[in-house]
């Protein structure tokens, strides 16, 4: 009689240990649900600041563009008049149109030798890498 009781006793003490450990897990659970609720308000008045910010940067350098484009139609008219003291007006306009012209067109041209590069390449690299990893794993496992 006195083995049933023990048994009886162990299973009890089993019980409290194993609703001790679920009530701790819950306990762990829900903390780590707070606090990935803590780091998303975070994130959120974070990336609330960063978009304020970038929005400043843009912006100003709208206004830059601007400002530079002002200062750059004041320069081909500078050169123009310069350049109609020694060839005439019509030749000085022309001379001005064609080095723009030429300047944007050589522009153009390097910026058609540019567009190849890939983006994050060393990344997709990994990531085909990683991949091909996956499939072998799941190739492995399901043999029998």
């Amino acid at each position: 009689m006195f083995s049933l009781f023990k048994g009886k006793g162990q299973k009890s003490q089993l019980r409290e240990e194993a609703v001790a450990a679920i009530q701790q897990a819950k306990g762990v659970a829900q903390r780590a649900v707070e606090h990935t609720g803590a780091l998303g308000v975070l994130l959120s008045e974070e990336i609330k600041e960063y978009t304020a910010h970038q929005l400043q940067r843009l912006v100003m350098v709208v206004l830059a563009c601007v400002l530079l484009l002002g200062a750059y139609f004041v320069f081909c008219a500078l050169s123009a008049v310069v350049l109609s003291a020694f060839v005439g007006l019509p030749w000085a306009l022309v001379i001005v149109f064609l080095l723009n012209v030429f300047t944007a067109l050589a522009l153009l041209l390097r910026v058609k030798k540019m567009a190849g590069k890939q983006l994050a390449p060393a990344t997709v690299h990994e990531l085909k890498n990683d991949w091909q990893c996956l499939k072998l794993l799941c190739k492995e496992n399901s043999k029998p």
